[in-house]
């Protein structure tokens, strides 16, 4: 059985927009404020959109995991206990502390952190790897990514874009001709390219999805 979490926001970002106004503007070649509220709220919602595909905060912030082992049934068995702890959130840009059961436990002492993946593995006393135990634990730590990768900044940017260059302009517009004059044809997703975001988005996207387990 999983390992059950309850996360807490400790000191939450200032923004959690994946791109900032100065860059669209230079992407759309824009050198006045006439749209900038429309820009900013075009911003905020292809971030949250990006969030939400990608099952995570992007931005670093300061959290709490209090982390509630499964445990084997008792009294026929052990307790339990296990490989590897596993934060809620990661990269870790640093952890401040880690308490098992209410004791204290010293990094590169009692443990070592992947910063990269948010893993943690417990030490014996020779400094070798061992199993965790099956006690509560209690970990504060500051995660997320800064600045944003640019791939995910990319992957906003194109929503933002073509959310812009289609303002006012029927979605379901296929053809429109006058001769002579002009003739429009729109790409339509169909099949599995007919969600909310492009596959050339969902591309840049996918290597930070985080699984979702139930």
């Amino acid at each position: 059985m999983p390992n059950n979490i309850i996360t807490t926001l400790i000191t939450p970002a200032k923004s959690y927009d994946l791109t900032t106004l100065d860059v669209v503007k230079q992407e759309l070649a824009l050198s006045d404020g006439k749209k900038d509220d429309l820009l900013k709220r075009y911003i905020a919602s292809a971030s949250a959109a990006a969030a939400q595909y990608c099952n995570r905060r992007f931005q670093a912030e300061t959290v709490k995991d209090e982390i509630f082992p499964a445990q084997d049934p008792h009294p026929w068995v052990l307790s339990g206990s296990f490989e590897t702890l596993q934060l809620s959130r990661w990269p870790i840009v640093t952890l401040v502390s880690l308490a098992e059961n209410g004791t204290a436990l010293t990094e590169n002492t009692d443990f070592k952190v992947d910063y990269t993946t948010g893993a943690l593995i417990r030490l014996d006393v020779s400094g070798n790897r061992t199993l965790w135990n099956a006690l509560p634990k209690v970990v504060q730590y500051e995660a997320g990514y800064d600045p944003v990768p640019p791939e995910v900044e990319d992957a906003v940017l194109r929503m933002v874009s073509r959310r812009y260059a289609t303002q006012g302009r029927d979605p379901n517009l296929k053809q429109e001709s006058i001769p002579g004059v002009v003739e429009r044809q729109w790409w339509i997703a169909t099949g599995s390219d007919s969600g909310n975001m492009s596959p050339d988005i969902t591309d840049l996207l996918d290597n930070y999805r985080v699984p979702v387990s139930i």
